[in-house]
């Protein structure tokens, strides 16, 4: 036999809310021990609309992968072996869970007949004759597809490739979306500032179209920016008159200075002391200018001037040298006034006179400006500082003065201010266009700028390599998703070439005829694979009005023989659901029959539930195989077979189902006889030493399980209807007689209210049960021995 422990077993059910079931957990009621738990054969017991129907139901939505359409609004939770299935799961069922229910829903769904005059039930194939090579066919096909949980075929390289796709697709998604975020976010910042972009549609479409010609190379400096920022502040300029084109005169200022210093004077008589100390000759010509014709004694000394001193001097400073002298003070005069009117030497025009593009060559052209009055004010300067030293020297010639003369320099940068007021004067024609070229360069500068930031590049290449690969994958996936298309088509073809449908049919009619003696009712495939319907005939005429006890035999027949072939090679757990409710007691046995020959002995399933509410099925479910498991007695037969009892139960007007253990006159014997003797038995020769209060328990109920037992064995011993225990006088001699009816009417009934006053006397009570016993295995030692194995 396979073994069944690799298979997930189902061990135990809550049911919160499902049809006649309300707030069940299997602990709370059975407990948690796992000797509670469903095992490998459960049989359940329960009246009609007790709830046994609604049970199967969960089952059955477990085998569909779906809550009933009936239960929306279900709540259950099955435990296996290590997980749970519940309402939110049932679509990802273990492989190895494999449910097959037979119910009312099966009975509806697959035999139409019930429900309509057609006729019509949908019809399954079993295993025709053996084609070796068609099987080889198909094990090829199916090793190459795999299954749901190998680690190999197409099935898993299907998983494998979707998983990766999905992964794959998820990290495109991802990285997009956070790039397309980015992008979206600085577009809107980009239509936003409208003084400066002016491009109120502005969006991501926008930044994608200009992500092209925003290159790095577009990326305007700080100056720029602020130059072209200006130009957008910039509006329509008057006319700027141009400047003069004219030159300095230091060329004209030069020759004269050096004229002066080169022109050679002397005096008509020289006094050497004078001529050899330029410092005394400046004193004295001070002194003269302060003396002559204003004093007669010396503003030093005080001493009265001699009468011939000017005489002396008029004879050393000539006339000529003072012409000299006075053509050089007016020279640096000149001079002097040339360098304040190079300050003002042309009347530059205001900055602010020029738009915003010019501004930079303007303040470039204007800084040389100031160098060139520097330069230019430096070499008069130099020029002065020539004539200075003449004239304090005036009979000593000077060489020439030779300096860098700017003045070209001077009339070419005025001739560059003249060239951009003209371009800034035409500038009115062209403004409107710059405006909008400069907004556009700001918009890719800042594009680019965006775009080097975020590394736009390596991201965007990133992207498109996981693209690609996800292109690849899912190329991939389909050719994967083709190929096991294709196959599955090609298995279809010949599983329908193997299978033959009407074979089907024919086991429905074997079981009939072999079990239920049934040949008058046949069931008929009609129709060509993969239309093949069958039909339910009697006597070869469409049978119409079958009677409920005929639709259920069919109908199980049916559910067996379709279940048949699956157990061929599958473990599943099968759930047979009040088989025989529309009987009579002829089928049952035969029922009985049928699923022990079919599915008990061969013992292939995983696990066995059967339901029913009559008592006679009962008894027969109590000889059903259970699988033999090594090193385990009949004794121990219990751990292989669990019973059950459904219940209606009233709380607060509320009527709900619950599931309990059931009782041991329903589990373990066909008759309530055997039941009274086993607690007879153990409250006898069981040792009760450490379990006093259970002695009692016992003890209590005794009389009256002593009473009905006797009243039992009597009548079948010595046939009395009128009162059994009359005839107790032929089995037990003397005082027993009277001790036993004393003890089974006094303590079975309170007829003698005196006794419920005072505590029953154990003893006495166990004494009386040994010496019936007793007597029973004396004289009928045989039925004793039969007795006691009924217990086993």
């Amino acid at each position: 036999m396979k073994e069944v422990a690799q298979i997930s077993a189902i061990k135990k059910i809550d049911i919160k809310n499902f049809g006649l079931f309300s707030n069940f957990f299997w602990n709370s009621v059975l407990g948690g021990d796992t000797d509670a738990n469903f095992k490998r054969v459960n049989i359940i017991y329960g009246r009609n609309y007790s709830g046994k129907t609604t049970l199967s139901r969960i089952f059955r939505c477990v085998e569909n992968g779906q809550v009933h359409e009936k239960y929306p609004n279900s709540d259950f939770s099955i435990s296996l072996d290590s997980e749970n299935l519940t309402q939110d799961n049932l679509g990802t069922v273990p492989n190895d869970v494999k449910v097959r229910v037979y119910n009312t829903d099966f009975v509806k769904a697959n035999l139409s007949w019930l429900h309509r005059d057609d006729g019509n039930i949908e019809s399954f194939a079993l295993l025709g004759a053996v084609n070796l090579e068609l099987e080889r066919k198909i094990k090829e096909i199916e090793e190459k597809l795999g299954e749901n949980g190998d680690k190999n075929g197409l099935f898993f390289e299907l998983e494998q490739k979707t998983i990766a796709y999905g992964h794959a697709h998820s990290i495109v998604d991802t990285r997009e979306a956070a790039l397309n975020k980015q992008l979206t976010d600085e577009a809107r910042d980009i239509k936003n500032n409208t003084k400066l972009y002016d491009n109120i549609s502005y969006n991501i479409n926008g930044i994608r179209r200009d992500i092209p010609q925003a290159t790095e190379s577009c990326i305007l400096s700080e100056d720029v920016i602020n130059e072209k920022k200006s130009l957008l502040k910039d509006e329509a300029k008057e006319n700027i008159q141009a400047l003069s084109e004219s030159k300095p005169k230091f060329l004209v200022f030069q020759a004269a200075t050096n004229t002066l210093l080169t022109r050679e004077i002397k005096p008509n008589q020289s006094i050497t002391d004078l001529i050899n100390d330029n410092l005394l000759q400046n004193w004295v010509l001070e002194g003269i200018d302060r003396h002559k014709d204003k004093r007669d004694s010396c503003g030093f000394c005080g001493k009265p001037l001699p009468d011939d001193l000017w005489n002396k001097l008029d004879a050393h400073f000539s006339e000529e040298s003072k012409t000299l002298r006075r053509d050089i003070v007016a020279q640096i005069t000149a001079l002097e006034t040339a360098k304040q009117h190079i300050h003002n030497y042309k009347k530059i025009p205001a900055k602010e006179n020029f738009y915003a593009s010019f501004h930079f060559e303007y303040d470039r052209l204007l800084n040389l400006w100031q160098e060139m009055k520097v330069s230019y004010s430096e070499n008069l300067d130099c020029l002065i500082e020539r004539l200075r030293v003449r004239e304090k020297d005036i009979f000593t010639t000077q060489i020439d003065v030779e300096c860098n003369d700017v003045s070209e320099d001077i009339f070419s940068l005025f001739g560059d201010f003249d060239q951009i007021i003209e371009k800034n004067n035409s500038k009115i024609f062209t403004l409107t266009t710059e405006q909008k070229n400069a907004r556009n360069e700001l918009r890719l500068s800042e594009v680019a700028k965006f775009l080097k930031t975020i590394d736009y590049q390596n991201r965007n290449n990133e992207i498109d390599a996981l693209k690609k690969e996800v292109a690849d994958l899912e190329n991939d996936k389909n050719q994967i998703q083709q190929t096991i298309n294709e196959l599955n088509k090609e298995k279809i073809t010949l599983v329908a070439q193997k299978h033959d449908e009407r074979k089907g049919a024919e086991l429905v009619n074997q079981h009939l005829t072999r079990f239920f003696g049934h040949d008058g009712l046949t069931l008929v495939a009609e129709g060509e694979s993969p239309s093949i319907k069958f039909k339910i005939m009697r006597n070869d005429v469409a049978a119409t009005n079958l009677s409920e006890g005929e639709c259920s035999l069919i109908a199980f027949c049916y559910f067996i023989a379709r279940l048949e072939d699956e157990l061929k090679n599958e473990e599943l757990i099968v759930y047979i659901d009040d088989p025989i409710s529309s009987l009579d007691s002829n089928h049952v046995f035969f029922v009985f029959s049928l699923i022990e020959s079919v599915i008990a002995q061969p013992k292939k399933y995983a696990q066995l539930f059967i339901s029913t509410h009559n008592l006679d099925f009962l008894k027969y479910l109590k000889r059903i195989t259970v699988p033999n498991v090594p090193n385990r007695s009949k004794r121990n037969r219990q751990k292989d077979i669990a019973h059950f009892l459904i219940r209606r139960e009233q709380k607060q007007n509320i009527s709900h189902s619950v599931l309990i253990k059931m009782p041991n006159h329903l589990e373990k014997y066909s008759t309530e006889f055997n039941y009274l003797f086993e607690q007879i038995y153990f409250s006898v020769y069981e040792d009760k030493e450490n379990d006093e209060e259970n002695r009692h328990n016992q003890s209590y109920n005794l009389p009256n399980n002593l009473r009905k037992f006797l009243e039992c064995y009597l009548f079948f011993k010595y046939p009395n209807n009128e009162d059994p225990l009359k005839n107790i006088d032929k089995l037990f001699k003397g005082n027993e007689v009277s001790l036993i009816k004393r003890i089974v009417h006094e303590n079975s009934h309170l007829t003698h209210i005196e006794r419920s006053w005072k505590p029953m006397d154990i003893d006495e009570i166990e004494t009386c049960a040994r010496l019936v016993l007793e007597k029973i295995k004396k004289i009928d030692p045989e039925q004793f021995e039969a007795f006691v194995e009924s217990m086993s």
